[in-house]
């Protein structure tokens, strides 16, 4: 089933201007079915009152989905590099949470070593919940403080050496309200809304797809912290108002949303242009097409077949007429990353079909929408990948 979620939401625990109620009402109005309050870990995030806080929200509002959450400051980075840690029911509880910030949050340590943070992920790895989810790592606003995009490949590609908690990042930073789009008013610049690592073709996430590293970008979560004075660059939508993150989970459970995030089977984007986004691979001999975050596996030479899906709401999150002018299909290969197909999309559901031949080293697949914005900047959906290996 598809949920609507935003992953990264900030209250009075810490540095947000508004209570756990303000923010949860405001995003069940904005359609949100999911929520995760992660609030700074150098806060009171993890605290005893902070648990009983978002215990009571679930009470108050039934329909919606709580999950609780920190952000991590990740060593070895004092307090510059964050990470959204989402903990399934059985963990999150103000023991673990607690635990877990006191061992291993970087903020104003006397000393910052990498090895604290492989630490915490073999340490998350080991906590479960009763259902059997195991909590879950997003890297979040990846490039606001580096010199360069590129420079987070190593890191990344380190975490994911020591296990696959980080099953990801946002590869759309929030605030995006202000003036300054993401708070990035460093080196590093969005492109359409859109971090670097995700938007260029052939940039870091490639990097790491073709390196056999599945980790998922298609996450555009708001960092919610305020409303209050837009023309702040760290001024926000609330959540669900303009970012979205749609999740396809097997069922309406937090360990339902934890498991479809590990899996990478969520897409997002900006202001509400597109629903139900659904890339799929068929190919001779599978029982069905694959789906995103999934990996399937065919003979060289195989024809394979693409369709990209979606609906297309007739206005978008701001009551304007809503369209999309142009569907891409990137491919990561043995040569490198390539957009295969650039074109206006098809009439009706299916908005691009595409035929390939399977080479030997196999194939990665991801795809995005475009609404052209005049005076910019452009309005996208981003789809995780799914990978094609060959075998002879």
């Amino acid at each position: 089933m598809w949920l609507k979620a935003d992953t990264h939401l900030h209250t009075t625990f810490s540095d947000g201007g508004h209570s756990v109620d303000e923010v949860a009402a405001n995003a069940e109005r904005a359609g949100c079915d999911v929520i995760a309050i992660t609030d700074h870990a150098d806060g009171k995030g993890g605290a005893p009152e902070y648990i009983a806080a978002i215990e009571k929200l679930r009470i108050d509002h039934p329909k919606l989905l709580v999950i609780a959450g920190l952000e991590w400051n990740i060593p070895p980075w004092g307090g510059d590099d964050h990470a959204t840690v989402l903990f399934p029911p059985g963990l999150d509880n103000a023991n673990v949470m607690t635990l877990f910030k006191a061992r291993f949050d970087d903020y104003q340590r006397d000393t910052h070593e990498q090895a604290l943070a492989d630490e915490a992920l073999r340490w998350l790895a080991s906590q479960k919940s009763p259902g059997g989810a195991a909590p879950v790592v997003l890297f979040n606003h990846p490039s606001r403080k580096w010199d360069l995009s590129a420079e987070l490949l190593k890191p990344l590609e380190h975490l994911r050496s020591v296990n696959d908690m980080v099953v990801g990042f946002s590869g759309a930073p929030g605030h995006q309200a202000g003036t300054v789009l993401g708070a990035y008013d460093y080196r590093v610049k969005p492109m359409d809304r859109w971090d670097p690592l995700a938007a260029e073709v052939g940039g870091v996430w490639d990097a790491l797809l073709a390196r056999g590293i599945d980790i998922w970008a298609a996450r555009a979560p708001s960092d919610f912290h305020r409303t209050t004075g837009r023309e702040n660059s760290w001024s926000d939508y609330w959540p669900g108002e303009f970012s979205e993150t749609w999740i396809y989970a097997p069922d309406r459970t937090a360990d339902g949303v934890l498991r479809a995030l590990r899996a990478g089977s969520f897409f997002a984007g900006h202001g509400h242009i597109a629903r139900e986004v659904q890339l799929e691979v068929a190919a001779d001999g599978l029982d069905r097409p694959a789906t995103a975050g999934e990996v399937i596996e065919a003979r060289e030479g195989t024809s394979l077949q693409v369709t990209l899906a979606a609906e297309i709401p007739a206005v978008d999150w701001s009551g304007t007429s809503n369209h999309i002018d142009e569907v891409e299909l990137i491919a990561i290969g043995a040569a490198g990353a390539e957009s295969i197909v650039k074109q206006p999309p098809h009439e009706g559901r299916h908005l691009l079909t595409h035929s390939l031949r399977l080479s030997g080293g196999g194939v990665v697949l991801r795809a995005r929408l475009r609404r052209v914005v005049e005076e910019g900047p452009d309005l996208l959906f981003y789809t995780n990948p799914i990978r094609v290996i060959s075998i002879e």
